[in-house]
Parts: structure tokens; sequence; C-alpha cells
């Protein structure tokens, strides 16, 4: 089996983990470049992925599958800010939050586009502090951190801590942290505008997959005696 590879119909969705190549046999790739010659391919994000798909050249992709998304979202909704703690190795938030003379909450306003979900959408600090105020824990308070100068240190250790929040598995309690519930809050919006599609191939996070799987494909999942390919544990 090609890595995370879902084909519906017309619609491809190609799991990539970021930073990583993606594997698809020749057999799927063909199909591939057959639907992205009628339909199109989209890359999620900014395009760091498209490099990791050799089955499609770059004039297969018409864009950012997130751009045409965000078109259906109104104003900034805080949840969208979701990206200020994701893949902060690969997507290195702290190269643009470093500045040692502001405070780490002013370096994100001015950052806008370079840590945000929505681009070319500018959000202000009333939703930049919802957000931090929200996705915090009672013995976590992100606002708090983020309030302290933007040193290196400062920096690494809010995004860390963000992260860790947002996306690490607290496997003994099965609690959701409140920053994951914003983060899926966000990419039930954007899988729900990817299924809705008519046609192309669309290249997404590796994580992704078995949701738009059980998106599409429910009754599939309802069977008791259905095994997930992926094995990956429900949410």
């Amino acid at each position: 089996m090609d890595d995370l590879l879902f084909i519906d119909g017309n619609k491809a969705y190609v799991g990539v983990e970021h930073g990583k190549k993606a594997n698809v046999s020749p057999e799927n790739a063909k199909k591939l470049a057959d639907i992205a010659k009628q339909y199109g391919a989209y890359y999620e994000g900014v395009g760091t992925d498209v490099s990791a798909l050799n089955a499609l050249p770059k004039t297969a992709y018409k864009g950012s599958w997130d751009d045409l998304m965000q078109k259906n979202v109104e104003g900034y909704p805080p949840e969208f800010l979701y990206t200020l703690f994701t893949n902060v190795a690969v997507n290195k938030q702290d190269s643009a939050l470093t500045a040692p003379n502001k405070t780490i909450f002013d370096a994100i306003l001015l950052a806008q586009d370079k840590i945000s979900a929505l681009k070319g959408r500018n959000f202000n600090a009333d939703t930049l502090k919802e957000f931090l105020q929200n996705a915090s824990e009672k013995d976590v308070n992100l606002l708090n951190l983020a309030n302290q100068p933007a040193t290196k240190a400062n920096v690494k250790q809010f995004l860390n801590t963000g992260e860790n929040l947002m996306w690490s598995e607290d496997n003994e309690s099965k609690k959701v942290s409140n920053a994951r519930t914003l983060a899926e809050r966000a990419n039930a919006q954007r899988q729900k505008f990817l299924v809705n599609q008519p046609g192309g191939v669309f290249v997404v996070g590796s994580d992704h997959i078995r949701d738009l799987r059980k998106l599409t494909k429910p009754e599939t999942f309802a069977n008791p005696f259905y095994k997930d390919p992926f094995g990956a544990p429900d949410f």
C-alpha cells in the first residue's frame, strides 16, 4: 500500500509527513497525474511539501487549497491561529518571533502571515488574546508567557509549551487539551472544504488522511469488523 494515499473518485488525498518524501507507486502516480490533468493539484498552506511528492510536476499545481478554503471563512476566527504552535521544527516560527526589544505578544502581531493560517488577512490583539486564553490550561497560562520579552530562550519555551499542549497525546487521562480543541475546530472546517470539492489532487498533512477517510466513507468505519489500515487512534 502507498503511504497515506486515499483516492475517492475524482479526488485524491496524498498525506505527507512534513519534511519527508511521499511514497507513491508508479501505478498510483499515473492515477494522480490523470486526476490532476483534469482537475488540477493543490498543496497545503504555502506549499512546503510540493517537493515531497515526486509523482506530479510543479506545473500541475494550481495553488494552495488553504487559500481557496479561507474564502469561506468570515473574519478571523481565533482557532485559525493554531498554526502558531504547529510543526515548529519545520515551520521555524521562532525565527519570525525572536525580537528581544519586544514582547512575544507584540512580535506575533507583527509576524502576521509568517505564523498565520489565513494568509493575507490580519488578526488583531483581541483575537490573539482570545486564542491564547482559550488555549491555556489551569496550570499553563500562554498569555502570561506571551507577555515576556521575545528573547530566543523565551520564544523557544513559549512555542514548545504551546505545541506540547496542542499536539502531545495524553494517553493516561485521554483528556483533549484546550489548544487541541481549537486546532481540531479549525481543521474540521478545512477538511469539510476538501471533501466537498468536485475533484483534484490535494496534498495534505499525514494526520488528515484518517479523518478524510472517515468523512467520505463513514459507513466503512461504522463496520465493527473494519480494521483501519493506518491504525491511528480516534481523536
